[in-house]
């Protein structure tokens, strides 16, 4: 077992490194990253705990409580894949069996540290509690993960995602309540615990390959076939004066569109143009060009009104939940590196500034934060 685990355990951080350095990753893509930190912890508190714990039963029984953030971080992980202006903080309820299991698991570490006898009677029910629990909402997260993913509008790389990961977290559930019924019937010695450890231990690094598979090597994959399909993104050689013709300008401006509208990538505080040329496979002399003569914008010009609209966004949804508007956290989020040249910005593109916008919305008792 703890080859698996120790295998496990270095799989999750190489996703977390992977997912971390792609230049396309989205708001939504730090929950995945998220996810995968919270794999890695639990798997290396398992390593810790059976390369130096002594005691059988904490060997075979403890649960580790980092079980309880995998469906609710895949569940808003969705959320945020469809409705990019949801905040996942609004849910923050459905950590709420996290933090109970993370006291319990406390609790059952000080008893057993004062007393052995005491501390695996402690155990024994913390062990019960959070295995049903574990296993219920191993059940329901995946399932409105699944629910959600069928909504997302053009994205099949996300549906498969999700849908492989809620399949991989329901199958937990299945396996741990099939040696769980059969342990209460006695028809499987508690021995066995080990063997169900091992399927979730390696279920678990399936869903880091899962991971791997559609948010890292599928981008690193599609990119050269995008340059590749439009002869206009050629990248050609530097202080070549570029004429592309109106058609074409069009052309780079209705890829550019989709580009920002999927990846979001107008949110990375350090995006440059050449990293936006990267992503989308176009020449960044194309870019320039296409903006300054066909939009009449600065690159920056362009990048900023993209971020005010979603700033606007996510007012609005924060009007209509009654949820209180940080200006700042809202800054950050949309790209912007200092509220200053946030509220710069807004006050030119909407003729207000945050605070006077959010003002303007009828929706009462919604605070604003400075």
């Amino acid at each position: 077992m703890i080859y698996v685990i120790a295998i496990g355990a270095f799989q999750a951080l190489a996703a977390v490194a992977l997912l971390s350095s792609s230049k396309l990753r989205s708001k939504a893509d730090y929950l995945l990253i998220l996810l995968l930190c919270c794999i890695a912890t639990h798997l290396a508190i398992k390593f810790c705990i059976f390369s130096f714990v002594n005691d059988p039963e904490v060997r075979t029984q403890m649960n580790t409580f980092i079980g309880f953030c995998y469906g609710p971080l895949l569940y808003l992980y969705a959320r945020q894949r469809r409705d990019t202006a949801f905040i996942p903080a609004s849910r923050w309820y459905v950590f709420l069996p996290f933090i109970f299991g993370a006291v319990g698991y406390l609790t059952v570490i000080c008893v057993l540290l004062w007393s052995a006898g005491a501390g695996h009677a402690v155990l024994y029910y913390y062990n019960e509690s959070t295995t049903w629990t574990m296993m219920l909402l191993g059940f329901l997260f995946p399932g409105l993960s699944f629910r959600i993913a069928k909504s997302l509008p053009d994205m099949p790389q996300e549906k498969k995602l999700i849908n492989y990961i809620s399949y991989l977290l329901g199958m937990i559930s299945i396996i741990s309540i099939g040696f769980k019924t059969t342990q209460s019937l006695h028809l499987l010695h508690s021995s066995y615990n080990i063997v169900c450890r091992d399927i979730v231990y390696s279920l678990l690094l399936l869903i880091c390959l899962v991971i791997i598979r559609y948010k890292y090597v599928g981008i690193i994959g599609s990119q050269p076939a995008k340059a590749d399909a439009r002869p206009i993104t050629a990248e050609i050689a530097p202080f070549r004066k570029m004429l592309l013709s109106i058609e074409e300008q069009k052309q780079v401006l209705q890829l550019l569109e989709a580009h920002l509208h999927k990846t979001k990538i107008y949110t990375d505080t350090e995006l440059n143009l050449d990293k936006l040329a990267q992503g989308t496979g176009i020449s960044k002399y194309h870019i320039s060009e296409t903006l300054n003569s066909y939009a009449g914008k600065s690159f920056y010009q362009y990048i900023n009104e993209w971020r005010i609209r979603r700033a606007m966004e996510q007012i609005r949804f924060m009007n209509e939940k009654a949820l209180p508007v940080n200006v700042l956290t809202l800054a950050y989020d949309c790209g912007f590196k200092a509220k200053s040249s946030f509220n710069q910005y807004f006050k030119k593109i909407t003729g207000l500034t945050p605070t006077e916008y959010i003002k303007s919305l009828v929706t009462p008792g919604v605070t604003v934060h400075e």
